[in-house]
């Protein structure tokens, strides 16, 4: 079985302050998008990883999922796995999550097994590998609020293409989440913007972006050459490092593609639908 591993971006993110337990409480729309990792699954004698990039023992999100699969299920996962990285790693694009979700998911299809109905209980098992995990369960275009664990899916809006720009670099998430605490602070959230009720949609923009600009101009800037090459929209995804552009229409996101790709790595990609993003899972 050959299963892809979508990516996501993030359409409006919040952050609103710093919780007790350390995370932080945040707002912010899921979009799934069509940039995906490849997981090559098949039976096997016992346990078996590989992977183009990235650890290949027991720290990585794949195997991890794995290990959480055989805890919930009570059986061992007997396969062969082997992940083909695509999508860059520490971008603001979920890679490693959307890995462990899908593999969780491809070996449940595998075994024939049913994931149960319980919505709680499925957060608390990907919440155990990582606060965007849960969201790859659901794909296409859905509100998280807590650490980004707790998911609302929302209708689907895909009449847009993307330009996804990678500046060649990655941005580990820890430290930009340590960028928006003011020095000699606790709690004191640079770019707090709002109190939010719960289900609400954050309004455009990043509150990572003050903190993660003024540390690295060359993405304020890949922001602006976005907006100049005539998107309606750009943004860092995530924590970054990958900024993206929305663009109305095929041809004028593949001419910035074209242009912008002679000097960064460059992804022209669709958001996916929920539909398209679970019929696509299985290759």
């Amino acid at each position: 079985m050959r299963l892809r591993a979508f990516a996501k971006i993030n359409l409006g993110l919040r952050i609103l302050g710093k919780r007790p337990d350390g995370f932080h409480e945040l707002r912010t729309i899921f979009q799934a998008i069509d940039w995906f990792d490849e997981i090559h699954m098949e039976p096997s004698s016992h346990f078996e990883f590989a992977a183009t990039e990235g650890p290949q023992d027991e720290t990585n999100l794949v195997v991890r999922a794995v290990r959480m699969f055989e805890s919930v299920f009570g059986r061992p996962a007997d396969v062969s796995i082997r992940l083909v990285k695509n999508v860059p790693s520490g971008a603001g694009l979920g890679g490693g999550s959307a890995d462990a979700a899908v593999t969780f998911l491809g070996l449940s299809h595998m075994y024939k097994l049913e994931i149960g109905a319980d919505a709680e209980e499925h957060a608390r098992m990907m919440r155990a590998l990582g606060s965007d995990v849960f969201f790859f369960m659901f794909g296409g275009r859905a509100l998280g609020a807590g650490r980004g664990d707790e998911i609302e899916m929302l209708e689907d809006q895909t009449d847009y293409w993307l330009v996804l720009v990678h500046p060649g670099f990655s941005i580990a998430t820890a430290d930009a989440y340590s960028w928006l605490t003011l020095p000699g602070k606790s709690n004191n959230i640079e770019g707090f913007r709002m109190q939010m009720s719960p289900g609400s949609e954050p309004a455009e923009g990043n509150d990572f972006e003050a903190a993660v600009f003024a540390r690295y101009p060359a993405l304020e800037k890949l922001r602006d050459d976005l907006l100049s090459s005539g998107a309606f929209r750009a943004a860092l995804s995530g924590s970054g490092s990958v900024v993206f552009g929305q663009y109305r229409s095929e041809s004028e996101a593949a001419k910035a593609a074209s242009d912008l790709g002679q000097r960064y790595k460059v992804k022209l990609a669709r958001p996916l639908s929920r539909s398209e993003y679970f019929s696509r899972m299985i290759w």
